[in-house]
């Protein structure tokens, strides 16, 4: 029997479930739009890159202004620490720019990108994270210290990606699900995706960590089955709380430093025209 372990993003404390379907208080898309499982199933979002296992595209996502996120733009990823040289050229040649990392610093010193020298693609360092809220708040605590404490590194987020070069981007940590999932989700809901997409889009990570991975070198600790924690919930109670307590994404940017001429540039980078 195949070897499983337990993953949270931010260290290795919680068991999980596989993945699960919906999420309570979610708004989903307008009647007459695609199905959220439909939509999160498309087979050109996962890029099965060897040296990772769960690199999304966030594109083809419906928002509430009538458009769509754009493909091949924004990713979210796992860690990029043990990529061989053809999954980097892969990278490049769907021409990713720049490689938003949101680890601590220490993960960085023991395990660095081999994005962090790489002349064709911007690397850049946002700790979104400087010490572990999980023991006392479990990760929906976290995903709501996030909210509440680390607007800045959010919004530097979100101004890295309106750079002249800062798009097409990956934002990855570890997993590529608690930081990455928070970070995500902020930047869907800034550019108008219903939450029940989000949620979705959230839940898919327990899926790319259920099987082995022999793409791996045997000392990586993704090698191996590992049952991670996203469950729908989770993420549906961080969009509540973003909600309720900070009126929204869009707020939130705002409330910590954003121009209105900032965010809408950014929405406009994000989306394009549905057809």
């Amino acid at each position: 029997m195949a070897q499983t372990g337990a993953l949270t993003d931010v260290p290795l404390v919680m068991a999980g479930a596989g993945r699960a379907r919906g999420g309570r208080g979610a708004r989903g898309p307008t009647r007459g739009t695609l199905g959220p499982e439909m939509l999160t199933s498309d087979p050109r979002r996962h890029l099965a890159l060897d040296g990772t296992r769960n690199v999304r595209d966030v594109g083809g996502y419906p928002t509430v202004h009538g458009r769509r996120t754009r493909w091949r733009t924004l990713l979210r990823s796992d860690e990029l620490t043990r990529l061989p040289a053809h999954s980097v050229g892969e990278l490049r040649r769907i021409g990713i720019r720049q490689y938003i990392d949101l680890r601590w610093p220490d993960e960085l010193a023991h395990s660095p990108s081999v994005l962090a020298h790489d002349s064709g693609v911007r690397y850049r360092h946002i700790a979104l994270l400087m010490d572990d809220p999980t023991p006392l708040g479990g990760l929906t605590g976290m995903y709501r210290h996030v909210l509440d404490q680390r607007r800045p590194q959010l919004v530097a987020v979100a101004r890295a990606l309106l750079d002249r070069s800062g798009l097409p981007a990956i934002v990855g940590c570890a997993a590529g699900k608690d930081r990455t999932g928070i970070t995500i989700a902020v930047l869907l809901a800034v550019a108008g995706v219903p939450d029940e997409l989000i949620v979705e889009d959230y839940a898919l990570s327990a899926g790319y960590f259920a099987t082995p991975n022999d793409t791996f070198p045997p000392d990586d600790w993704r090698r191996q089955p590992l049952a991670v924690d996203s469950p729908p919930e989770f993420m549906a109670a961080a969009l509540d709380h973003l909600r309720r307590a900070h009126g929204g994404a869009r707020l939130l940017l705002r409330a910590g430093g954003m121009r209105d001429d900032e965010l809408d540039a950014l929405v406009v980078r994000l989306t394009e025209p549905a057809a």
